[in-house]
């Protein structure tokens, strides 16, 4: 079965995120000038901020993926589902068709496919000469168009 392996993204702890922290903290004093000290008493130090925000940040990977594991799992017990010829061609369509390799584009492709709304054999789309020219004169049209323009707004500067 056809996937976009997810990346995994590390939290990097940069200076420049630590000088927005402090130009917040800076903002919520200045916010309210008659109260600073208790202000700068509830606030937390740069150090402790960035360690919460890499937990956080490795919390919500793992839930991120745990999210996209049941998804798949979901997907695939749906597959399964479905008789043999059916999940053939439903597995052929996935391997052709141009969507991300995500479980939520597999689900909605099989809810489109449940509803009626996917045609699994498409007719294969084959150019005339005669589209061709239509096409060439659409595209020569709008060089027409886009040199007028620029015409026009030559003569107003």
């Amino acid at each position: 079965m056809r996937f976009k392996r997810l990346e995994r993204y590390e939290f990097h702890d940069t200076e420049r995120k630590r000088k927005a922290y402090a130009r917040k903290q800076k903002r919520e004093i200045e916010r309210y000038p008659l109260f600073p000290e208790f202000i700068a008493a509830e606030q937390t130090d740069v150090d402790s901020e960035m360690t919460l925000r890499r937990d956080r940040w490795n919390r919500q990977e793992i839930a991120d993926r745990a999210r996209r594991a049941n998804g798949w799992r979901q997907a695939r017990a749906k597959m399964a589902t479905y008789a043999h010829q059916e999940k053939t061609e439903l597995l052929a369509y996935w391997k052709r068709c141009g969507w991300p390799g995500d479980p939520s584009y597999l689900a909605s492709m099989m809810r489109m496919y449940d509803d009626g709304r996917l045609d699994l054999k498409p007719q294969v789309f084959e150019q005339t000469e005669a589209q061709r020219e239509a096409v060439r004169k659409t595209i020569q049209r709008l060089h027409e168009r886009a040199a007028a323009k620029r015409k026009q707004e030559n003569n107003f500067t």
